[in-house]
């Protein structure tokens, strides 16, 4: 009997603190100047047939809820009561949210490739994430591609105002409202066409390709100030 009040109050928790936060993304996204264009890159990429992975930094991840909606993309999680947060609020701007057993976080790669491989051809999955350390790449996004042959694509984010939330392991960035956003969209990186794939040297091809597109946005995001 604890164990199901428990439950309820956990899933009362979840739905109240999506819910404030998926208000809070709708009325700052309204104000936000925008440049989503590199974002019909997905839309692409897909339409080629290719399977793609989606990948950014956990602390950017923020604006993408709402700034690229519209996409019947999977958003790769863990089940507990964030990941469920995370869920609702990816479902209510029309995202599928898998949730991976928490035991992922350590031993998680076979249901990685289960679920990607089960689901549709987009999906998207922070580079660092669930819990850090800061920009370390996990090596499930990697394997994916050297593996099986999923095409990884860089997200890259920019603001021009911005809070940046230090105490926190990502150091999550929130652009400020009415301030400039730029989401940026590398080139697909295939990494099973990589001889030599050692995880360090498919880290720096991936590393590599985050950078560029960074400063790609942060390029698009000059340009909008003109």
């Amino acid at each position: 009997m604890i164990e199901l009040w428990r439950r309820i109050a956990v899933s009362v928790g979840v739905r109240v603190v999506a819910g404030t936060l998926i208000a809070v993304l709708w009325a700052w996204s309204v104000t936000l100047r925008k440049d989503t264009r590199q974002l019909g890159k997905l839309d692409r990429y897909v339409a080629e047939g290719h399977q793609v992975l989606a990948i950014f930094w956990h602390g950017k991840y923020l604006p993408l809820f709402p700034l690229a909606k519209g996409r019947q993309a999977v958003v790769i999680t863990v089940d507990s009561f964030r990941g469920n947060v995370i869920g609702l609020i990816s479902r209510w701007f029309g995202y599928r949210p898998v949730l991976l057993p928490a035991e992922t976080r350590t031993h998680g790669f076979p249901a990685l490739v289960q679920q990607v491989r089960e689901n549709a051809s987009l999906i998207a999955l922070a580079l660092d994430g669930p819990s850090g350390p800061y920009h370390r790449i996990r090596s499930g996004a990697m394997h994916l591609s050297a593996l099986h042959g999923v095409m990884l694509a860089p997200v890259g984010v920019a603001s021009s105002s911005k809070i940046v939330l230090s105490s926190r392991w990502d150091r999550q960035e929130a652009p400020l409202p009415f301030s400039r956003v730029a989401i940026a969209v590398g080139d697909m990186i295939d990494l099973s066409r990589v001889d030599d794939r050692r995880d360090t040297d498919l880290e720096d091809i991936v590393r590599n390709g985050m950078d560029a597109v960074e400063r790609e946005a942060e390029t698009i995001l000059r340009g909008t100030a003109r």
